[in-house]
């Protein structure tokens, strides 16, 4: 999946740089525009929660009217949790950044890890 986000004045530091805590935030659209369009957001059953979520910089992202571009996939499929991977794009399809984010699947009521539903387990593998 590639989702294109366009840079906010207010995401850059005082060099002019993207700061590193906006790229959090594009993250997180990417991985809302993932999962959300497979449907597998929170339903009665179950909820996501993020575990870990590591960044590494390759090169710093300026400002720049045209967007980033974010690639994310879905890996690394276990009983209660997977991963999704990720490339930030600069503007010209250069990479910024990569990025791995741990999810757990739990229980929406107790919030306790649970078991991946097969039927959320091939939703899941349709992004992979």
């Amino acid at each position: 999946m590639r989702i294109e986000i366009q840079r906010r004045f207010s995401d850059l530091d005082p060099l002019g740089h993207v700061n590193n805590v906006a790229y959090h935030d594009y993250l997180q659209e990417a991985r809302m525009g993932l999962i959300s369009d497979l449907e597998a957001v929170v339903n009665d059953d179950y909820a996501m929660v993020v575990v870990s979520q590591e960044i590494r910089h390759v090169k710093p992202l300026g400002y720049s009217r045209k967007p980033v571009v974010i690639e994310a996939r879905v890996t690394d499929m276990a009983r209660t949790s997977y991963s999704i991977v990720y490339r930030i794009l600069d503007e010209d399809g250069e990479t910024a950044a990569e990025a791995t984010t741990r999810l757990a699947v739990v229980d929406a009521e107790t919030g306790r890890p649970t078991r991946m539903s097969e039927a959320l387990r091939e939703r899941l593998s349709a992004a992979s």
